[in-house]
């Protein structure tokens, strides 16, 4: 983060450096903002989780709307997919398919 911030500073001083990690990078530089803010506080540096996250997060946030609607049965009735397979697209995980 401090190799980060000396290269956004000699480039462009008054922009504050902007990271994006994915979630065990995310969690630790989060800590350093905590545990240093005068160097690498929420002020001084931005942290994002990246988009992989992001993402799941949102198709999470859809499937818990979509779960009380029946869309699991409707998917397994149409033999599109396993039950399994059928809910894990509600919750964004990944089922292997049985060969």
């Amino acid at each position: 983060m401090g190799v980060i911030q000396r290269e956004v500073e000699f480039l462009n001083l008054e922009q504050v450096p902007v990271l994006t990690v994915d979630q065990p990078l995310f969690a630790i530089a989060k800590r350093i903002q905590w545990q240093w803010p005068d160097t690498y506080g929420e002020e001084r540096f931005v942290v994002l989780p990246g988009e992989l996250h992001i993402e799941m997060a949102a198709l999470t946030t859809l499937g818990d709307f979509l779960e009380p609607s029946g869309w699991t049965n409707a998917i397994t009735q149409a033999d599109v997919a396993a039950a399994g397979m059928a809910d894990s697209f509600l919750k964004a995980t990944h089922v292997n398919s049985p060969p």
